[in-house]
């Protein structure tokens, strides 16, 4: 799975300090809590007009990347953790 590079060094970090599935699932609670950060104030500041969008505005692209690479970080986490079983 890709990672930005900030990313990835505090993957490392947290994998160094509990270990590979508990740092795995340390970065995703940071994402996520970037994630519902940045969605709160998006609700607070974007107006949108009337009329449906097929695609989604270009501030939430930023959110749901790192929605969709937490998901993929957590698959990873319960395939390890099942075969470890």
């Amino acid at each position: 799975m890709p990672l930005s590079e900030p990313d990835a060094a505090r993957l490392d970090d947290y994998r160094f300090q509990h270990g590979p599935d508990a740092g795995n699932l340390s970065l995703v609670l940071d994402q996520l809590t970037d994630a519902i950060t940045a969605v709160n104030q998006h609700l607070v500041y974007y107006r949108l007009g009337p009329g449906s969008r097929l695609t989604p505005p270009p501030d939430l692209a930023g959110i749901l990347a790192v929605l969709t690479d937490s998901k993929t970080l957590v698959q990873e986490t319960l395939l390890r953790l099942k075969s470890a079983d």
